[in-house]
């Protein structure tokens, strides 16, 4: 999480020398396969990774916290001038719970660099905006969310037979949870454990 002096040692040396270069770099996992892009232009290789820049079309939002500490934060990434197809296919393959990073990368005049990790968590459900004419107002924006904001979420999960195996097809792995609700426990007893029914 962000602290209130978010930049490590390498980072501020290279700012302090007064003639670097800066942008913003994002690790998002898809479900078809990770994108790793930068705001600037061309490709950067960073710890072995090559991140594609997007220039222009890209933009970085500003954190989100409300007053209360305890309120989740959130940043959003955004992607413009897309082809319609293109807005399509991420809306039916969805990327909300999947992780996401956000990094601020520093160059000096010799090529060297240093890394931050800004912003580290998990995706939400991607925003569309259509403009109607064309590819150029075609917008993506993927808000990544830090844990508090999943911890806030009302869970549409259950610990039950039935949940689980809309989940997990095949799984019976809460089978007997329902007829143990039933059943007395006698601590600290010698009695037999219950027999429970397993109906496929």
């Amino acid at each position: 999480m962000p602290s209130s002096f978010p930049f490590s040692q390498s980072v501020v040396d290279i700012i302090a020398t007064g003639r670097f270069l800066t942008v913003y770099a994002c690790q998002l996992d898809f479900e078809d396969g990770p994108v790793y892009a930068h705001t600037g232009t061309g490709d950067l290789v960073i710890d072995g990774i090559t991140y594609l820049g997007v220039g222009q079309f890209g933009e970085v939002g500003q954190s989100q916290e409300s007053d209360n500490s305890n309120s989740p934060m959130s940043v959003e990434l955004s992607l413009n001038g897309l082809d319609s197809y293109i807005i399509t296919e991420t809306n039916i393959r969805g990327c909300r719970g999947r992780s996401g990073k956000l990094l601020f990368v520093v160059f000096d005049e010799d090529g060297n660099y240093a890394v931050d990790i800004l912003f580290s968590g998990r995706m939400d459900a991607a925003t569309f905006s259509y403009a109607g004419n064309g590819q150029d107002g075609n917008k993506i924006t993927v808000p990544i969310v830090d844990r508090m904001a999943e911890w806030s979420r009302t869970g549409t999960e259950r610990f039950t037979d039935e949940n689980h195996r809309a989940r997990h097809d095949g799984d019976r792995f809460f089978y007997a949870v329902a007829q143990l609700s039933e059943w007395p426990i006698y601590w600290g007893s010698s009695k037999d454990a219950p027999t429970f029914n397993y109906e496929k």
